[in-house]
C-alpha cells in the first residue's frame, strides 16, 4: 500500500511548497499572460454566475481548466465521450510546455436503511446500515510537450477482505500517455477506460444518481491496459483501442489474449453545452467489444440514446454479451459455461429549482441467461434527489433503490443512502 502512498504524499507536499512560493523562473513568468484569462466552469460548463474560481497557479496567475489536455475532444467536461473521473485542475508547476496539475474525488455514503439480504458481494451499495468512503481518488498529470500529455490517478481504498465485498488494497485507476494535435485524432497508451458502455464512459463524479446501473458492473468491461485512439468530426465523436485480455496492470497480459472495441456516438443537434440543458440536444450511438480471454471468447454489444432539452436529460442503454468458453466444460452438458447476459436501462433527470435542485429516476431490467438455472432475472428501481452547492465539486445526493429479484428466492435488499462529494 506504501508503494502507492508515498509518491502520491511526496508529490503532494511538492505541490504545497511550489504554491507558497509565487517566483518563478524567469522563462515560465515570462510565457504568463499579462492579464488573466477568463475561467472557464470546472464542472459541466455552467454559464451562470455559479462558477467555480479561477485556478491558482504556482506563479500567482490564474490558468484556464482547459490547460489539461490529456486528449481535450476525450476527458474533459459533460461533452466528452470518455470521461475522465479526476479532473485535473490545479496548477502547480509550470516550466515551457511542461505542466504539473492535479486534483481530487472524495465521495462519502451514509446508508440510513439497508435489508437484511443487502450485500457489497452481490453488487448492493451497503451491507449494514452506516458509513462508507466510496471513493478517495487523487490524480496528476499536464503537459510534457506540445501535444504530448499526461495523466495518473489512483484509487485509494481499505484492506477489507474480498469475501466480505470490499475491495483489497490501493488501485492504479488510469496511467497514460496522449497525443493530441488535431480533434479528430488523439491516440492514448496506458490504462484507460474501454470505449463500450456510454454509462461507463461517463465520470463517477458526474452521475444523477449515485451508482451505475447493475448491467454495467456485469456486462461493461473494467479499465485495461493497451492502445486506444479517438476524436470528432462534424458531430460524430469515436474512440477505439486494442487491449489486454487479461486484468491487471502492472503484471502484464499474465493470462494471454487480446480484446479490442470500439464506440461510436454521433450528435443531431449539438453537443452537451452547459451543466444545466437549454435546449433540444440528440445524441445516438453505441459499441462493440470482441474479448478474446484467456478462458472464454466474449462478443459484447451496446446502443444508447440521449436526449437532453429545458432542464431534462433522458439517457437510455441497451448491453448484450454472449461468452463462450474454450475448452469443454467438466459438466455432463456440453452448453454449461455458454452464458447470455443483456440489460437495458432509461434514466430521467431535471433540474426543478434553478441550478441547485435536481430529480433523478432509473428503471433497469437485467437478465443473466444460462443453461444452468440461476436468479439473474431482476429490476431495479432508482429515484434520488440532488443539492448541488457548488454543481458537481460539493454536491449532496440522497437515493433509494428497489431491487427485485424475479426468479428464485425473495431477497430483502432494498436501500436508502445518501453521499456527500467533493471534488477539486
Amino acid at each position: 500500500m506504501l508503494r502507492y502512498i508515498a509518491p502520491f504524499l511526496t508529490l503532494t507536499l511538492l505541490s504545497a511548497a511550489a504554491l507558497a512560493q509565487p517566483v518563478v523562473s524567469t522563462e515560465a513568468a515570462a510565457s504568463q499572460p499579462a492579464s488573466a484569462p477568463a475561467s472557464q466552469p470546472a464542472a459541466g460548463g455552467a454559464t451562470d454566475a455559479k462558477q467555480p474560481p479561477k485556478t491558482e497557479t504556482a506563479a500567482g496567475t490564474t490558468s484556464e481548466t482547459a490547460a489539461y489536455k490529456p486528449h481535450e475532444a476525450a476527458g474533459v467536461g459533460d461533452e466528452a465521450l470518455v470521461q475522465d473521473d479526476v479532473s485535473i485542475r490545479l496548477e502547480v508547476a509550470r516550466h515551457g510546455d511542461f505542466t504539473l496539475q492535479m486534483g481530487g474525488l472524495v465521495q462519502v455514503q451514509a446508508a440510513a436503511y439497508v435489508g437484511n439480504g443487502a450485500a457489497l458481494v452481490h453488487d448492493d451499495p451497503a451491507d449494514t446500515e452506516g458509513f462508507r468512503v466510496r471513493r478517495a481518488r487523487f490524480g496528476f498529470g499536464g503537459s510534457l510537450l506540445k501535444d504530448w500529455s499526461y495523466y495518473l490517478a489512483v484509487d485509494l481504498k481499505d484492506a477489507v477482505v474480498a469475501a466480505r465485498g470490499g475491495d483489497s488494497g490501493n488501485e492504479i485507476l488510469d496511467a497514460k500517455i496522449s497525443w493530441q494535435r488535431f480533434p479528430f485524432l488523439w491516440v492514448s497508451a496506458g490504462v484507460d477506460k474501454v470505449p463500450f458502455s456510454s454509462f461507463a464512459l461517463q465520470s463517477s463524479s458526474r452521475l444523477a444518481l449515485i451508482e451505475r446501473p447493475l448491467m454495467v458492473r456485469h456486462i461493461g468491461p473494467d479499465r485495461r491496459v493497451g492502445i486506444s485512439a479517438g476524436g470528432e468530426f462534424m458531430g460524430l465523436q469515436y474512440a477505439a483501442g486494442i487491449f489486454n485480455g487479461s486484468e491487471g496492470v502492472t503484471s502484464g497480459n499474465r493470462m494471454a489474449g487480446v480484446a479490442g472495441a470500439v464506440h461510436l456516438q454521433y450528435h443531431i443537434l449539438g453537443k452537451p453545452a452547459g451543466f444545466v440543458p437549454d435546449r433540444l440536444r440528440i445524441a445516438v450511438g453505441g459499441g462493440y467489444m470482441y474479448d478474446d480471454g484467456p478462458s472464454v471468447q466474449d462478443h459484447r454489444v451496446s446502443g444508447h440514446l440521449a436526449v437532453e432539452a429545458f432542464r431534462t436529460r433522458l439517457h437510455g442503454e441497451l448491453l448484450w454479451m454472449q461468452s463462450d468458453p474454450k475448452g469443454t466444460p467438466a459438466a455432463s452438458n456440453t452448453l454449461a459455461g455458454e452464458a447470455r447476459r443483456w440489460g437495458v436501462a432509461g434514466e430521467v433527470n431535471a433540474f426543478v429549482f434553478r441550478d441547485l435542485l435536481q430529480l433523478a429516476v432509473r428503471y433497469e431490467y437485467f437478465q443473466d441467461v444460462k443453461v444452468l438455472t440461476t436468479f439473474g432475472n431482476q429490476q431495479l428501481i432508482s429515484a434520488g434527489l440532488n443539492l448541488y452547492l457548488y454543481q458537481h465539486n460539493l454536491k449532496l445526493q440522497a437515493n433509494y433503490i428497489h431491487r427485485d429479484e424475479r426468479e428464485g428466492p425473495v431477497v430483502e435488499n432494498d436501500i436508502a443512502f445518501a453521499q456527500l462529494q467533493a471534488m477539486f
